[in-house]
C-alpha cells in the first residue's frame, strides 16, 4: 500500500498547481501579456494587430506570439474579414473577459502590499 501522498490524483490537486494552471500563470507572467489584455479590456471595440503593436511599443514578433498564446487558452478571439487588403481584428472572449476582476483584485492586492 501507497503512503498517502503517493496516492493523490491530478484531480486531486489543486488546479492552479496542475499543468493548465501553472501554463496560464506563466503565461500571465510572459512579457506585455498583461499589457495587452489590459489594452483589449479598456476598448470596447475590436482592435487591429498594427493599433496594437502602436499602443504597447512591443514588436511585430512579441506581439504575435503573444497573441497567439492567448488565442490557444481562450482568453483572445481574432477575426478575419474578407476584404482586400484583409483586415484581422482581436479581442477578449468571454473567458477573456471574466479574467478582468480577478486580475483587478490581483493588482489591488499588490498595490496594498508593496
Amino acid at each position: 500500500m501507497q503512503p498517502p501522498e503517493q496516492q493523490q490524483t491530478e484531480q486531486q490537486i489543486p488546479v492552479c498547481l496542475q499543468y493548465r494552471g501553472k501554463k496560464l500563470v506563466d503565461l500571465l507572467g510572459k512579457s506585455y501579456v498583461l499589457e495587452l489584455l489590459y489594452y483589449l479590456s479598456s476598448n470596447p471595440e475590436a482592435i487591429r494587430f498594427n493599433k496594437l503593436k502602436k499602443e504597447l511599443s512591443i514588436t511585430a514578433t512579441t506581439l504575435s506570439r503573444r497573441l497567439e498564446e492567448l488565442i490557444e487558452v481562450g482568453l483572445v478571439k481574432r477575426e478575419v474579414f474578407a476584404e482586400v487588403p484583409a483586415r484581422v481584428e482581436y479581442s477578449k472572449t468571454e473567458k477573456g473577459l471574466s479574467l478582468g476582476p480577478v486580475l483587478r483584485t490581483l493588482f489591488t492586492w499588490v498595490e496594498e502590499n508593496k
